[in-house]
């Protein structure tokens, strides 16, 4: 979307946009001094919101630890960004604002909700995106229908009037068209005006396409993020729309087998939704009733478990043969075969022309007879139709009629003909053709257990690549990510901070007491240490945080979002809280470490300045006493 068009819609004051409090704690985490003691007075002086942001805030986190009953403490492991979208978040769940009639407001929030949730279990398993973040990603997913809601509430009522509404590709064209914006475009840039990073920014466009963008590869962390979110948006569909049934719950778990989701995973998942909702659903103001995702019988998808002739669409329920017969108007197929019906087959006859009479391509047919004794042209128009129409299966297309000469033949072939025979049409030659018929359908049928089988070896390659890329990335000790992964991280946070001005630090620390309990107790217990020391720094981090282990006692933890006083801030929490943390019995003590501290500033040019600037922080660490924070100043000095 051109961003001036943009401009224009953000003044008629109609778009989603924080209010009250909300208002002003996006103000004040955009500011460049404020401290979290701040933020959390202005948070407290609205009680509802205090009580709904902590609760949100433990939903976000989502970790093995104590829930959060303090907003300092939520900030604290946050951060003021991840503050700010809950925030905004939590402000427009419960804007009273209701000017679009037709819009369905609870429905909406509750597959928000739901969608945030799913997509924050999803990226648990798969470690696409730090847990928090995309659970706040998933809520705001579909934003921009409620914007839409909010700028044309007339004109959108009228869309969400039309029966071919729950189509979700005709909603978006229909927007466009009428609206000139479309639902996808305008969330993306609203996520982009409300500071989320660009990678969920581009999932979010490319989230209902499913597909790759131009341009980019499947394993791109936008591309797997938006194929992540639009199976969230699937799994919470499901929940609303039970009704979907065995057809939804196939796609669900063709899309879950693509990323590398076990049938038996997203299933588990469900029913820790149901059974978790209760406690959830009290954030909105009003709750659609949900009902279980998945039912005990749904089938399995390709490439999850599902062996080759678990469910095959070209099994027909119509008997031995299924035929759809195309009949002059009035003949109702009168001057065939008296007995293809009574032998078994089930005989569906509709009449042509048929751009004006109305057939069902998704029920299966084996073989179409189109009966060519209309004029040739009217005969021609429903062969292509016929071609053209998303059969499961494409059947096998027999005309038959008079005579034709070779043009008009060559002709019929073109429109999309199998093969023609002159009437009347004995049942030995009939019988001739159903027999190719069935050697082409199981020829088909073979075609597609090979493809099903190459298939689900390419989505179990898919997911060893991915579990080999996770092996290489990470540390086999600790469980952190490696060096490798640091230093590229840190090159992609450097360029998303550079590109949109925000703030980025880095911390490097080393355990002070290290080399004596190596020297001292051997290497088996040092690697105890580092497993420890490892365990809480995770729990003393916030969710946004990236800890990696990039050699021997030195650990990194990239901060995105964090400015210099939160880096600080953070820094010291960390080494007081190691000062807690009790060594093993042998080697008694207490852990202490040395941290220096840089963040993106005038003077570091780039991502491997900033990490030398640390590192010469972390020196000044050590050489002033160790068990202590330096923050690299600007001129090269400790500050």
């Amino acid at each position: 979307m051109d961003r001036r068009i943009f401009e224009r819609l953000r003044e008629t004051g109609r778009l989603p946009s924080p209010k009250g409090v909300s208002l002003e704690v996006a103000r004040l985490v955009d500011a460049q001094n404020t401290t979290s003691r701040d933020l959390a007075q202005v948070i407290q002086s609205d009680p509802a919101l205090t009580g709904k942001l902590l609760r949100l805030a433990n939903i976000a986190i989502h970790l093995e630890r104590r829930p959060v009953v303090a907003i300092g403490e939520a900030i604290l492991i946050l951060g003021f960004a991840q503050v700010k979208r809950l925030v905004l978040a939590l402000s427009l769940m419960s804007d009273p604002g209701r000017p679009c009639p037709a819009f369905p407001y609870a429905a909406f929030w509750t597959r928000s909700l739901l969608t945030g949730l799913v997509a924050q279990r999803l990226v648990k398993q798969l470690g696409m995106a730090p847990v928090d973040e995309m659970f706040t990603v998933g809520l705001l997913s579909q934003v921009g229908r409620l914007a839409l809601a909010s700028l044309y509430p007339q004109d959108y009522a009228a869309l969400l009037a039309a029966p071919e509404a729950a189509d979700l590709r005709w909603l978006r064209q229909q927007e466009y068209a009428r609206l000139a914006v479309d639902h996808d475009e305008l969330t993306a840039v609203l996520l982009e005006d409300w500071g989320l990073p660009q990678v969920y920014v581009e999932a979010a466009y490319f989230q209902a396409t499913n597909i790759v963008p131009r341009g980019c590869l499947p394993g791109e962390r936008h591309v797997l993020v938006a194929q992540m979110l639009h199976l969230a948006d699937l799994v919470s569909g499901l929940c609303l729309s039970p009704v979907t049934g065995r057809e939804g719950q196939e796609e669900v778990l063709a899309v879950a087998g693509h990323l590398g989701v076990s049938r038996e995973s997203l299933f588990a998942l469900g029913e820790d939704l149901l059974q978790r909702w209760g406690e959830w659903s009290g954030l909105l103001q009003e709750v659609v009733p949900i009902a279980a995702p998945f039912t005990p019988g749904a089938p399995a998808a390709a490439g999850v478990s599902a062996s080759a002739d678990a469910f095959d669409p070209a099994e027909s329920f119509f008997g031995s043969m299924a035929i759809l017969l195309v009949a002059a108007p009035g003949k109702g197929g009168h001057g065939f075969p008296e007995g293809l019906i009574g032998r078994g087959h089930d005989v569906l006859v509709v009449e042509s022309p048929l751009g004006t009479t109305a057939f069902d391509p998704l029920r299966p047919a084996q073989m179409v007879i189109v009966d060519w004794r209309l004029p040739d042209a009217p005969c021609r128009n429903d062969c292509a139709v016929l071609r053209a129409a998303p059969w499961a299966e494409p059947p096998y297309i027999l005309g038959v009629g008079p005579a034709l000469d070779e043009g008009q033949l060559l002709a019929a072939f073109q429109a999309g003909l199998d093969a023609y025979e002159t009437a009347p049409l004995s049942s030995q030659v009939l019988d001739a053709h159903l027999q190719v018929v069935s050697r082409l359908q199981e020829a088909y049928r073979a075609h597609k257990r090979k493809w099903q089988k190459l298939h689900r070896f390419a989505a179990t390659l898919a997911h060893s690549n991915r579990e080999l890329r996770q092996a290489a990335l990470t540390d086999p000790l600790t469980g952190l990510r490696n060096r490798r992964y640091a230093m590229e991280r840190l090159q992609q946070e450097w360029a998303v901070a550079e590109r949109h001005g925000g703030d980025l630090a880095v911390m490097l620390l080393d355990l002070d007491q290290f080399k004596e309990i190596n020297d001292g107790h051997g290497h088996e217990l040092g690697d105890e240490v580092l497993r420890q020391f490892g365990i809480a720094l995770r729990g003393l981090a916030r969710q946004q945080d990236v800890i990696c282990r990039i050699g021997g006692d030195e650990f990194l933890v990239i901060c995105p979002e964090t400015p210099p006083a939160g880096a600080r801030a953070l820094g010291e929490r960390i080494c007081q809280g190691m000062d807690r943390v009790p060594l093993p019995a042998a080697a008694q003590g207490r852990l202490h470490v040395s941290m220096g501290i840089a963040s993106l500033q005038d003077g570091v040019r780039d991502a491997e300045a900033l990490l030398r600037a640390a590192d010469h922080a972390l020196y000044m660490a050590k050489r002033g006493g160790r068990n202590q924070v330096v923050v690299y100043a600007h001129a090269g000095a400790p500050g």
